[in-house]
């Protein structure tokens, strides 16, 4: 992958196909349009080139409603190349670059490569006040040497989006966001040391430090698959503040099913595969054990029938 901080001038010398967007998510709409337009690219000999964003624009446009990412920059960028993507040039969403113009904005990308041919969606709009519609984008190459391509959209009637899954996300739908996606959700970060309440409690935990720019689903217990150092785990997990503890501040707490293991320190990738109950205060801890253990059985069955599911769909 070759990754490019801003616009350098003729930073890239071949010849260029490139499309502009977030691509937060990287849902399976965002997928086929970029293996698409890379094998278009490469089949004319030329670059294929994502122009993203970092921070995410709303950040700073909408800062009120803005509630996160579905991805990481690196999960993303690394999304983006397995769709067949040569370059992505990141470009830091501040004041100034909200200020500027479509034209100014593609003049900018012109003096950083050879654009040939600039992909766009059926509802692209880019610049100051959403100037840069596919039109515009048409009529501005007539000028500085390149062709658009609007690509129609993609999927049925309602279409996955960003917004969309974080929306599932938050009402605990996985396998909405599962659909949406073409995969499973997931989380990765460090296993950290806790309050080791949970090991007192005969349910030891895995805490899962995340990057605090994502997303969380709702607030519960889910039935995931946990994977650590290539090995793979089956979990109930709690996503949440655990209020029986008087908790404040969200975790990933992961128990490992039937398995005891140290796994402090390692990287650890939870997968959401369903959504057991939403997260409530207990009385007394006999009652949260009473319903960890209902929890956990819950959550084989539901993991062990996501896997016969697997096995049929594989022989078919």
């Amino acid at each position: 992958m070759r990754l490019i901080p801003g616009f350098s001038h003729k930073a890239i010398t071949q010849p260029c196909t490139l499309t502009v967007g977030v691509f937060d998510g990287m849902h399976v709409g965002h997928e086929t349009f970029l293996r698409r337009m890379a094998d278009d690219a490469h089949s004319r000999g030329q670059l294929a080139v994502v122009v993203t964003f970092d921070p995410h624009p709303d950040v700073l446009v909408h800062p009120d409603s803005y509630r996160g990412l579905v991805l990481t920059p690196t999960e993303r960028y690394q999304r983006i190349v397995a769709c067949g993507i040569d370059v992505i040039l990141t470009i830091a969403f501040d004041t100034e670059i909200r200020a500027m113009s479509a034209a100014e904005f593609m003049q900018a990308l012109c003096d950083t490569m050879p654009v040939r041919c600039v992909w766009v969606g059926w509802d692209f709009a880019l610049g100051r006040g959403r100037d840069g519609t596919s039109e515009r984008l048409r009529s501005l190459g007539e000028h500085l040497g390149y062709t658009t391509v609007e690509v129609s959209q993609i999927g049925d009637a309602t279409p996955p989006s960003a917004s969309f899954v974080r929306d599932a996300l938050q009402r605990g739908e996985v396998d909405v966001v599962r659909n949406a996606l073409g995969r499973s959700h997931s989380y990765s970060g460090v296993v950290v040391h806790g309050d080791k309440r949970g090991r007192t409690i005969g349910f030891p935990t895995a805490n899962i430090s995340i990057d605090s720019r994502l997303v969380l689903p709702k607030y519960g217990v889910y039935a995931a698959r946990v994977i650590i150092a290539e090995n793979t785990y089956d979990s109930v997990t709690n996503i949440g503040i655990r209020p029986t503890f008087g908790g404040s501040e969200p975790r990933i707490e992961a128990h490992l099913l039937d398995a005891d293991v140290d796994v402090y320190d390692q990287i650890a990738t939870i997968f959401l595969e369903g959504f057991l109950r939403g997260e409530q205060r207990f009385t007394s801890i006999d009652d949260l054990k009473t319903q960890i253990a209902h929890d956990a059985q819950a959550a084989r069955a539901l993991l062990q029938s996501r896997k016969n599911l697997q096995t049929i769909q594989s022989q078919v």
